[in-house]
């Protein structure tokens, strides 16, 4: 009796572990778009150029369910602060900020503020792909089309090369 309920309790652990373990690794299968993290643009590709990105800094911080992008063009502490325009530059900062969610290979970020208020409420979606510390995030041009009445926008995409920072 004591063999039998010893060998039926061995069984139950092992067909448990077998379970747990398949379950797991199942489970943690990575998706195709791991965006949480803090990430600076590096360059972009448009029409099969591309271009390093170098007048100015973007950060994009990425948490569970929330993103926030932050654009400063670089040396505006260089600024002479001779016109109102030179005042502008040397205070401005742009950006953004929302949720977003990820479904397989698509990264779609609704937006609750913007530095432009007509996107304030709208959802863009991007095709997205993270490969080590690389985000590719493409999207549409036409998709910045604010209005219908909007100087029509290439159909061109543009794909965006960030870098992990953390």
């Amino acid at each position: 009796m004591t063999r039998k309920l010893l060998g039926a309790a061995l069984l139950l652990g092992i067909s448990g572990s077998v379970i747990a373990a398949g379950r797991s690794v199942h489970e943690s299968a990575p998706p195709a778009c791991q965006v949480q993290g803090v990430w600076d643009m590096v360059a972009n590709i448009q029409a099969g150029k591309r271009t390093e990105f170098t007048g100015a800094q973007e950060r994009k911080i990425v948490t569970k369910k929330h993103w926030m992008w932050l654009q400063s063009t670089n040396r505006r502490d260089t600024l002479p602060l001779r016109t109102p325009l030179d005042s502008a530059n040397f205070y401005s900062i742009g950006g953004g900020f929302g949720t977003y969610d990820v479904s397989g290979s698509h990264y779609t970020e609704h937006i609750d503020g913007f530095v432009d208020p007509r996107f304030q409420g709208k959802s863009l979606t991007a095709s997205c792909r993270t490969e080590g510390k690389q985000w590719f995030h493409t999207w549409a041009l036409k998709d910045l089309a604010t209005t219908p009445s909007a100087t029509p926008v290439s159909p061109d995409s543009v794909t965006e090369i960030w870098r992990r920072v953390e």
